[in-house]
């Protein structure tokens, strides 16, 4: 019934009523809002990223920088800003090393760990481009 009443709502064009998340027990009007926006609406791209949209990331973050995800993701139908950042620092940013791990890397991660325990953007900082 939740998802019925949320798609309703949205479709509406209301937006979500001041009421509306009093059908659904224990969440707030703001997390069903954000549940819809970030999960369940079906405009949302999950899938594969394609050539283009990787293009267009490139050259938006050459436009807007590395902080404006939001602003990015604008010009990516279906496509959220988390997505974007994420799909820029993991793969597209040519900085990311994608060679495999050398030794070194591997004995710099476990001493760091012993050190550092699990603070692993802590430990990333002593591996650029990891």
């Amino acid at each position: 019934m939740a998802c019925k009443l949320c798609r309703f709502q949205v479709h509406s064009k209301a937006g979500i009523t001041s009421n509306f998340h009093r059908h659904i027990k224990n969440r707030t009007e703001q997390q069903c809002q954000h549940r819809w926006l970030k999960v369940l609406n079906p405009d949302l791209v999950k899938g594969p990223w394609t050539k283009e949209e990787d293009e267009k990331v490139i050259e938006l973050v050459n436009c807007y920088g590395t902080k404006q995800w939001a602003t990015i993701a604008k010009h990516l139908k279906g496509r959220l800003g988390k997505q974007c950042r994420e799909r820029w620092h993991n793969h597209l940013n040519p900085e990311v090393k994608k060679s495999s791990w050398t030794a070194e890397e591997d004995r710099i991660i476990y001493q760091a760990h012993r050190v550092l325990g699990n603070r692993w953007a802590e430990i990333s900082k002593l591996l650029p481009g990891r």
